[in-house]
Formats: C-alpha cells, structure tokens, sequence
C-alpha cells in the first residue's frame, strides 16, 4: 500500500471489513462499524497498517490481535480532534456525535472501565461544564465503554427537542467545534508592574557552612 486509495477502492474495502466485523461477537460492534465508515482514504490505509491486515486475506483477521483505534489515536498514528488533555488521558471530538459537542476523553494507559483513573474523570467533568457554558444543553450525560477492549467515557449533551442522533461530522464542523472547546495549558504571566519589582529584588548570596 504504497499509495492512498482511491474513492472506490476505499468503499470497497470498507465493505469488506463491515461483513468481518459484523460476525465477530464483540461489545460495541456498532461503534467499531461507524468508526470504519467515517474513514477518509488516508486514514483507512493507516488503520490497516497499524492493524496489520492484509487485504487478500480479511477473513482470517477474525481471530487477529488488533491495536485499539483509541491506542492509535494516543500515539497520532490516526487523526483526531483533541480538545483536552491532562496527564491520564485526552479529550477528543466523536467523529460520529450523537450530539453537537459529543466527545471522549480516553485514558492514556490501557486498564478496565472499573480501573480508568479519577483524573480522567476530571477531565470529563472539565469539558462537560465547558459544552454547557457554550452550548446550554439541558443535560449532558457522563458514561463509560469500552471500544476494542480499551476504556474510555463519553461525554454526551442532551438538548431540549432534539433526538439523540448518531450523524457523521464534516471537517469544517469538527474543526469549528475545536476551536470552540479546545482547552490550552495556562501559561503564568506577570504584569509589567510585578517584573518591574521582580528586577528590583536585591541579589541573595548562599552561604555554605
């Protein structure tokens, strides 16, 4: 796969891996299935690399250990829309969003939903008040899964009239959404006056006994 493909080969392999999929007796087969639709070319030739699958032969990849989509997204070999991040885990935007602002945070370490740590959570608790504060949901609902045997939490608004919706989010929109709940690290400054003072601080000498 030296080459990204093209539209119609990508559908085709799409098709391919979709009828794997939907025979193997996993949780969240559903999630996995949308994931593989909202690929671009780019990023579907990434997930079959980094997963090792080979083309001619999809159907004995049924019994394959595969790196998890979260893992992948961790270590940027497939592109996300990070939103948060602290020492545990990230926030992302769900590529498929049952809801405007529907995000994840994922744990940075593999463990079980029963382990993920507290500051994952805090997180989570993090960008929910920030959706509120932009979006005024009447509810956003907090909950952890487990996609490819990897934990992660969902972050989902609920508004007023509107049906929980699962719809594949365009660029711009995802790159909108972004902007809007990206959170940066805070960075100290000082004003002019406190530097001013600072300078004014007599040197100190260390004495050594």
């Amino acid at each position: 796969m030296d080459a990204t493909f093209t539209q119609e080969q990508s559908e085709q392999i799409k098709k391919q891996l979709l009828e794997q999929v939907e025979k193997l007796e996993i949780e969240n087969k559903e999630q996995i299935k949308d994931y593989i639709e909202s690929l671009d070319e780019t990023g579907l030739e990434n997930f079959l690399k980094q997963n090792n699958i080979q083309l001619s032969n999809l159907s004995e990849q049924q019994g394959h250990e595969q790196k998890s989509i979260f893992e992948l997204i961790l270590n940027n070999e497939l592109p996300s829309y990070k939103i948060a991040e602290n020492k545990y885990a990230i926030g992302v935007l769900e590529l498929n969003p049952l809801s405007k602002g529907h995000c994840l945070v994922i744990p940075k370490q593999k463990t079980t939903i029963e382990k993920i740590q507290k500051t994952a959570f805090f997180l989570a608790k993090k960008l929910s008040k920030k959706i509120k504060s932009k979006f005024k949901p009447i509810d956003i609902k907090i909950e952890t899964f487990s996609f490819q045997n990897y934990p992660a939490i969902n972050i989902i608004p609920i508004y007023e009239n509107k049906e929980l919706k699962k719809e594949r989010a365009g660029e711009e929109e995802l790159k909108e959404l972004q902007s809007i709940l990206e959170t940066k690290p805070r960075i100290k400054t000082y004003s002019e006056k406190t530097k001013k003072s600072i300078k004014k601080l007599p040197e100190i000498s260390f004495r050594i006994p």
